[in-house]
């Protein structure tokens, strides 16, 4: 007996209800990249040579329902922000679970030397490229630790996740050269915001200051140099094309904050306006049918512009 056929992915009653945007196909298929088992990272690092276009979005609320609602709209990446959001290691870890159930890298925030740099892909890959420790507890063994042949449980932790190394200071535009060229950085990330307050310049997400960007020049220089994908924020239309003009590969297009506020406020505004055109409308009804009533009232004789009232 053949299957029936699948169903939309989402209701297309709710979608007309609440005005769901469907957002078209993105550049790649994230599933091509998946590991043996969904315990394994992802082959972030193959995402990123590919060279496409992916976007994501951040989480910037400890909560996992919101996570679950995030996971499912068709992001190719997500950022979980466990620098400035309070969350302890077991609510970052059931937010990770959430979106993907396993973590595809690391991005380490403030990298500001080589030597820092060098830590990090150090603490993220297993001998002999790290130093990290063997997790003995993170596999069902025989059922979720499955590999490639030729390769083991630790090459597939090590060479798949990825390691991205946020610039986002002065100190770190002096060292940019240096940074990106060391070996396991998969990717860097411009931090404008703490950038710009590092320099010394009025907070913002971008800015013309000739100083600005100039160090913004220079990281991307070097990063292209070594042929590392650039990272950052593209809020909006404009930032989106602004970013891929200057060859960003990973954008990050909204965060789970921003788009409660703007849901929510969104939906006020809405409601406020309509019901402000509502009263403009029922004003000048009431002012109309006041006109027609004097009108009546005067061919009565009565006199003209007097309404009636109570049928007098």
């Amino acid at each position: 007996m053949p299957f029936a056929p699948r169903p939309p992915r989402g209701s297309p009653y709710m979608v007309s209800t609440f005005g769901i945007p469907v957002p078209p196909q993105g550049d790649i298929n994230m599933e091509d990249y998946r590991a043996n088992s969904l315990n394994q990272p992802m082959r972030f690092r193959d995402v990123l040579k590919s060279g496409k276009t992916i976007v994501g979005t951040a989480i910037a609320l400890a909560s996992v329902p919101a996570a679950r609602i995030t996971a499912t709209l068709g992001f190719d990446w997500v950022f979980i922000d466990a620098e400035h959001t309070p969350m302890g290691p077991e609510t970052l870890i059931e937010l990770i679970k959430t979106v993907n159930y396993y973590s595809e890298g690391a991005m380490a925030p403030v990298t500001e030397t080589a030597e820092q740099a060098r830590k990090v892909v150090n603490a993220a890959r297993f001998a002999p490229h790290g130093d990290r420790s063997f997790p003995p507890f993170a596999q069902a063994y025989g059922y979720t630790d499955g590999t490639p042949e030729g390769t083991s449980l630790l090459d597939m932790w090590s060479n798949n996740a990825a390691v991205i190394t946020q610039l986002e200071s002065a100190e770190a535009i002096k060292n940019a050269a240096e940074i990106c060229a060391v070996p396991g950085v998969d990717a860097i990330m411009i931090g404008t915001g703490d950038l710009r307050l590092s320099m010394r310049l009025p907070f913002g997400f971008d800015g013309a200051e000739p100083e600005y960007l100039s160090g913004i020049e220079t990281i991307e220089s070097e990063a292209k140099k070594n042929n590392l994908p650039l990272v950052g924020f593209a809020l909006g239309p404009p930032a989106v094309e602004a970013k891929l003009k200057r060859g960003y590969q990973m954008l990050m297009v909204s965060a789970d904050m921003i788009a409660l506020i703007a849901g929510q406020s969104g939906g006020l505004a809405m409601a406020r306006t309509a019901i402000t055109d509502f009263k403009k409308v029922d004003r000048q009804k009431k002012v109309e049918d006041a006109r027609e009533n004097g009108a009546a009232y005067a061919a009565l004789g009565h006199g003209a512009g007097k309404p009636v009232v109570n049928g007098q």
